[in-house]
């Protein structure tokens, strides 16, 4: 009797096992391909003024920014965080836009071990299907569009 109990509830367990694994996995929010293009009027890509970010680093969070992230495009809107300051090895902001639909600019700067500078940061909105990172090629920094779902996973 103590056999057959046993053989029972590892079948039982077994078979709950099976068949929780057979569940379809459903997504917590399915990507919305509809959503309207926030830069639809700017190129594909952008050469990055970098001489008019640093100066952002100095600004304390709640000041306005108007920042010329390149000849042909500026960024208008708020610091409303900050982190890191000169001493740091990493100094990042990021910037609420009261422009282009809340948008948020990211821009983090590193400093490496030999003194050298390395630049990231991207332009996202939660409610367009587009957005901007800033890549480096051979030593210039741009601003390539891209896919809002390329670079967030909801």
């Amino acid at each position: 009797m103590k056999t057959l109990k046993t053989i029972a509830l590892t079948a039982l367990f077994i078979l709950n096992y099976l068949l929780a694994n057979c569940q379809e996995k459903i997504p917590i929010n399915e990507p919305n391909y509809n959503r309207p293009k926030l830069f639809d009027d700017l190129p594909q890509k952008i050469i990055l003024t970098l001489s008019d970010m640093e100066p952002l680093f100095d600004l304390s969070v709640g000041s306005p920014v108007m920042a010329k992230l390149a000849k042909s495009f500026q960024f208008k809107g708020m610091i409303v965080s900050k982190s890191g300051d000169d001493r740091s090895a990493v100094r990042s902001l990021v910037i609420r836009s009261s422009t282009r639909q809340e948008a948020i600019l990211t821009f983090t700067k590193v400093i490496n071990t030999d003194g050298s500078f390395v630049y990231q940061g991207r332009i996202v909105s939660m409610s367009s299907s587009d957005a901007y990172e800033i890549v480096k090629e051979n030593d210039q920094y741009f601003l390539q569009k891209r896919n809002f779902y390329e670079m967030v996973r909801e």
